[in-house]
């Protein structure tokens, strides 16, 4: 068989916007400030409740372009609701972020 290329959808390849680190290797994750963290967190974050719940963490996936949206965002709410109330806090977005969980 040949070798399959995944191609993120509606995103350029030549596209030099970084949104999570994993998709620009020269900014690791450890290097993010906490201002850059924030501003990514609060892209997602669409009712501005300071949470993100399960839609809104399978929308972002879905707008990145990023294949199995829905098992993304279960492993993501999985490992990163550390206090399993349903959503993810800027907090525990902030680990998983700097954990590269997030890919």
């Amino acid at each position: 068989m040949f070798p399959r290329t995944i191609q993120s959808k509606n995103i350029g390849k030549d596209c030099k916007a970084a949104i999570f680190p994993s998709q620009n290797p020269a900014i690791p994750s450890s290097q993010l400030s906490e201002d850059q963290l924030i501003k990514i967190f609060r892209r997602f974050d669409t009712n501005e409740d300071g949470l993100l719940s399960k839609e809104e963490v399978k929308r972002a996936y879905n707008m990145l372009g990023k294949s199995f949206p829905g098992v993304r965002t279960w492993w993501a709410l999985h490992v990163g609701d550390e206090n399993k109330d349903g959503y993810i806090s800027q907090e525990e977005f902030n680990k998983l972020v700097k954990k590269n969980y997030l890919i």
